[in-house]
């Protein structure tokens, strides 16, 4: 009965009257079910129900807007990992280089050290050579 009445009730309040001969229940008579209280408490009930529709409806509009939150963070999500990747990536790259390179110098550096004592030599042959040319001159003059 109470079904039937919140329905009427609704119908009422959109514009339709309360003994159109649907339910067959005439609130404007004497011999009416319900007293003025229980009437109270229904359309408190009512004013509840809309209540919690709309707390429900705002609920779902916040759970479709976190929903585009998520799909908006997920795109962020997979930049960054494009990003990190190309980073790990240079860094991987940079690794390698560093490698090659210490490895170009240990080689440089091997080759100055050979330099040096070849440099030394190269000297004293010079120095050599220069000296038994004196001694040569030196040598056909005193003839």
């Amino acid at each position: 009965m109470q079904r039937k009445y919140l329905a009427e009730v609704q119908a009422q309040k959109s514009g339709g009257t309360p003994a159109d001969g649907k339910f067959g229940i005439d609130l404007n008579t004497e011999g009416g079910f319900f007293n003025t209280q229980q009437l109270a408490v229904v359309d408190d009930l009512t004013e509840a129900v809309h209540s919690r529709d709309q707390e429900i409806s705002s609920i779902a509009q916040s759970i479709e807007e976190l929903g585009a939150i998520f799909k908006e963070l997920a795109v962020l999500v997979i930049d960054q990992g494009t990003i990190l990747d190309r980073i790990d990536y240079n860094m991987e790259a940079v690794v390698e280089h560093t490698k090659t390179g210490i490895q170009q110098l240990e080689k440089a550096e091997k080759h100055q050290k050979n330099a040096r004592p070849m440099k030394c030599i190269f000297s004293l042959l010079t120095l050599i050579g220069v000296l038994l040319i004196i001694l040569a001159i030196k040598h056909r003059r005193s003839r």
